[in-house]
C-alpha cells in the first residue's frame, strides 16, 4: 500500500499531492483572469444587467481553465504507467480533482461578485449562479473533449470555439446561450447546468474506460 492508505486519509493525501503538483498553475491563471477583469470592463456602479457583461463574457472563462485539465496528468504515458500500477481507482482520483476544482471555481466567482458588490454594482445571487453555470458548462465541455480525445491541449479548443461562437460571431444558441443574462434572461442557465452534469458524468466514464484499457 502507498502512504495515502497507511495514513488513513487517502482523499486528503491525494488532494494535497495534486494541489501542489497539478493545480496551482491553473489556479494562478484563473486568478489572473479575474484580476484582468476590471482592466477590460467597467466594474463600478453597474446595474444588474450591465453587471452580467463582465461576469458572463470574461469571468466565466475560469471554468475552462480549472475543469478542462482534470484528466491531464494521466495523459502523460510515463505517469499513466505508474498510476496504472497503483491500487487506487482513477475514477476516485478524478472525482477528488473535480471536487477541489469546482470548489475553487465557486470561490473565485464568489469573491469577484463580492468585489463588484463593494464597488456599488447591483450583483445578485442569480447573477452569481448564472455565471457559475456558464463557467461549469465551458469547463465540462472541455472535460468531455479531453476525455474523448485523450489530449487536453487539443480539448481547450472545443470550449474556446463555443465561447467564440457566442461572443465574436454574435450567435445565439437558444437554451445554450452563454450570455443570456445580458438580455435579462436566466432560464438558459438551467439548461447549461443540466447539460454540464451529463457531460461531466460521460467524461468520467470515458476516462475510466480509457484507464482500464491502458491498464
Amino acid at each position: 500500500m502507498d502512504s495515502a492508505s497507511r495514513n488513513g486519509l487517502p482523499a486528503w493525501s491525494i488532494a494535497k499531492i495534486n494541489l501542489r503538483h497539478n493545480f496551482l498553475p491553473y489556479l494562478a491563471l484563473a486568478a489572473l483572469i479575474l484580476m484582468l477583469t476590471p482592466v477590460l470592463f467597467g466594474t463600478s456602479g453597474l446595474d444588474s444587467q450591465a453587471s452580467a457583461a463582465p461576469l458572463e463574457s470574461w469571468v466565466s472563462l475560469v471554468g475552462i481553465v480549472l475543469l478542462t485539465p482534470i484528466f491531464q496528468p494521466e495523459q502523460n504515458p510515463h505517469i499513466r504507467e505508474i498510476v496504472s500500477s497503483k491500487w487506487m481507482s482513477q475514477l476516485y482520483v478524478h472525482l477528488i480533482r473535480l471536487i477541489y476544482s469546482g470548489a475553487a471555481l465557486l470561490a473565485l466567482i464568489g469573491l469577484f461578485v463580492l468585489y463588484m458588490k463593494f464597488n456599488d454594482c447591483k450583483v445578485t445571487l442569480p447573477l452569481m449562479f448564472g455565471t457559475v453555470a456558464s463557467a461549469v458548462f465551458l469547463g465540462s465541455l472541455g472535460m468531455l473533449s479531453s476525455a474523448a480525445t485523450n489530449n487536453t491541449a487539443a480539448a481547450y479548443m472545443i470550449p474556446a470555439s463555443f465561447y467564440a461562437m457566442n461572443l465574436v460571431g454574435g450567435v445565439r444558441l437558444g437554451s445554450f446561450d452563454l450570455f443570456s443574462m445580458m438580455d435579462g434572461q436566466y432560464d438558459q442557465k438551467i439548461w447549461l447546468l443540466a447539460s454540464s452534469a451529463v457531460m461531466v458524468s460521460v467524461s468520467l466514464v470515458l476516462s475510466a474506460a480509457h484507464s482500464d484499457r491502458v491498464g
